[in-house]
């Protein structure tokens, strides 16, 4: 496919008929259009419409992760001398975000964290990782695995569209939008959310027994011997080389939403203001959430919006949005999901 500064080139050193050059325009700009929006095809940034991230202080939370093992990289892996990274402690990603600072992995260090109840899959997601960077484009991306038995493990399939022709230097940015199923997608203090459903093809995990999740940094090099690569086999490009103590990615915490509790009942600390039942394919929002609900596809474009509109002594709305069979993010206040519909409308 010819680049667009080709295309221009060619429209504005070309001798054409006014019909011609009509032509042209259109289709120049339908080259315009389709690479757009091939440049922005998951979630956008922390609180923008259609964003999937998650406030630490949301209600959503129910548990946080009781016990962390830290196995440090390199500061820079391909510089064997180049030292560890140092910064925090396996005590920092224990707990609450925001409350114990954040552990630096390094080049492909590892965290493994414990849970106690173990994680369960339920409608919507069911964890979220957190990680401290200050802003939307400045990314450190880790991949998320999880386990029944520290034994068997599964990873999250993953997404990196972001440009692999130039390094994303030190302090380089990385858009939000070109970023799926990897941590450190959402700035501090928002966390990245996962859903097990993903998972729920694996047969070495049980998705409604996760006690492990692991979390592993991305080495952002473009540079295919160190470089890692995403589940399309892309290789991933964000921030590298970071030769300082607080190399590669920071990890704060890892926040559930969905756990289990005798007899595998889910478990929740107060009501959930925003859930979806997948086998009537109905919406509900909670009394306590009132205001506007918004529903977006996979683009993050918005294609239902309904203000609540609470009877007095209801303890939840009912929604079922007339739209065609897709994955699309439910929200309403604070609070949003994930929802799959695969009713033919």
């Amino acid at each position: 496919m010819h680049s667009l500064p080709a295309l221009r080139h060619y429209f504005n050193r070309t001798q054409m008929q006014p019909q011609s050059r009509s032509t042209s325009f259109l289709l120049l700009s339908l080259c315009w259009m389709l690479t757009n929006t091939a440049l922005a095809q998951f979630a956008p940034a922390a609180g923008k419409p259609g964003s999937t991230a998650i406030k630490a202080d949301s209600s959503c939370f129910v548990n946080w992760a009781s016990n962390c093992h830290i196995q440090r990289g390199l500061k820079q892996i391909n510089l064997p001398d180049s030292g560890f990274a140092s910064v925090g402690s396996a005590l920092s990603a224990i707990g609450p975000a925001s409350s114990n600072g954040v552990v630096s992995l390094g080049d492909a260090g590892i965290a493994t964290l414990t849970f106690n109840p173990p994680i369960t899959d339920h409608e919507g997601f069911d964890f979220a990782v957190f990680e401290n960077t200050f802003l939307d484009t400045f990314l450190e991306l880790a991949f998320v695995e999880v386990s029944s038995d520290s034994l068997s493990w599964a990873r999250f399939p993953s997404t990196s569209l972001t440009q692999n022709t130039k390094q994303t230097e030190a302090f380089g940015f990385t858009q939000p939008t070109q970023i799926h199923n990897l941590a450190g997608k959402y700035r501090h203090p928002y966390g990245t959310p996962f859903d097990l459903q993903d998972l729920a093809m694996m047969s070495n995990i049980r998705i409604n027994e996760i006690r492990y999740v692991r979390i592993i940094d991305v080495v952002g090099s473009i540079d295919t011997t160190w470089g890692n690569k995403d589940s399309e086999q892309r290789i991933i490009n964000d921030p590298w080389p970071t030769p300082f103590p607080s190399s590669g990615f920071d990890l704060d915490a890892v926040g559930v939403i969905h756990q289990q509790a005798n007899m595998g009942v889910i478990s929740h600390q107060i009501p959930r203001a925003i859930w979806f039942d997948q086998q009537t394919e109905i919406l509900f929002i909670a009394s306590t959430n009132t205001g506007k609900l918004e529903i977006f596809n996979a683009q993050g474009i918005p294609v239902f919006s309904q203000s609540t509109n609470f009877q007095t002594g209801n303890i939840a709305q009912q929604f079922k949005p007339e739209l065609k069979p897709g994955t699309y993010i439910a929200k309403c206040g604070n609070q949003s999901i994930k929802i799959i519909l695969t009713s033919t409308r």
